[in-house]
């Protein structure tokens, strides 16, 4: 699926491509409005993701202008501006959600899996595999096989993101971006305080699944033959 970001802020549009390519989306970045509207023309994406404040052609304009030319694909606006004129003027202009900066990439992630689902271009995926354990996403319930335990917010959208990269190396920092938001002034410490919190929860439930602390760099999770390990 095919997904075009409109917003000049670098950092931000390279923290939500990143997050949107890890879980399996095709992502174009456009930072002026120009250049964004022209390629929402060729109506080759499945979803935009439209920041208000660009330069040469704001995204309200943008709004307008597609609708006028009834392109169908659904819109997202992204900004930093929190009054209720904004978001109604958003929303009466065509489009399908709004959201407010500084966000958590897990809120951002939601609100673009249920924009997708309420135009038909994407399944609801409620349970993430690896190994003996499932995640249930919509209860916050981590399983193996007859054994389940309750997760909080922070530890449910680690053990997500994990998931989701089961098969890569997870960096601190996108820990931190994807799960406190890019902007925020959480530390390292918080992601490890959580870790040791699910890796107590994963011997609880006798899991063969840990999560392995990769010096220097981040976290992946394992299968582990034999004795649990999780209590490291």
């Amino acid at each position: 699926m095919n997904i075009l970001i409109m917003e000049d802020e670098y950092s931000l549009a390279d923290a939500l491509a990143e997050k949107l390519k890890s879980e399996k989306f095709n992502v174009c970045i456009k930072t002026n409005g120009e250049d964004g509207e022209d390629e929402a023309l060729t109506e080759s994406y499945d979803l935009i993701l439209l920041d208000v404040m660009l330069p040469k052609k704001n995204g309200f304009e943008i709004l307008k202008y597609l609708k006028q030319e009834k392109i169908k694909t659904p819109i997202i606006m992204l900004t930093a501006k929190s009054e209720i004129e904004d978001k109604l003027n958003g929303l009466e202009h065509g489009a399908d959600d709004y959201i407010t900066k500084p966000f958590s990439m897990r809120e951002l992630m939601a609100r673009v899996k249920a924009v997708l689902k309420r135009t038909n271009n994407i399944e609801n995926t409620d349970y993430l595999e690896f190994g003996d354990i499932s995640l249930d996403l919509k209860n916050a319930k981590l399983k193996s096989c007859e054994n389940e335990i309750q997760l909080s917010g922070k530890e449910l959208e680690i053990m997500e993101q994990l998931l989701l990269n089961k098969n890569q190396i997870l960096s601190r920092e996108s820990l931190l971006e994807r799960i406190w938001g890019y902007d925020s002034d959480a530390e390292y410490n918080n992601i490890e305080v959580y870790i040791t919190f699910i890796r107590r929860k994963l011997k609880l439930i006798e899991s063969k699944v840990g999560i392995k602390a990769v010096r220097g760099i981040g976290y992946k999770l394992e299968k582990m033959e034999g004795k649990n390990k999780n209590d490291k």
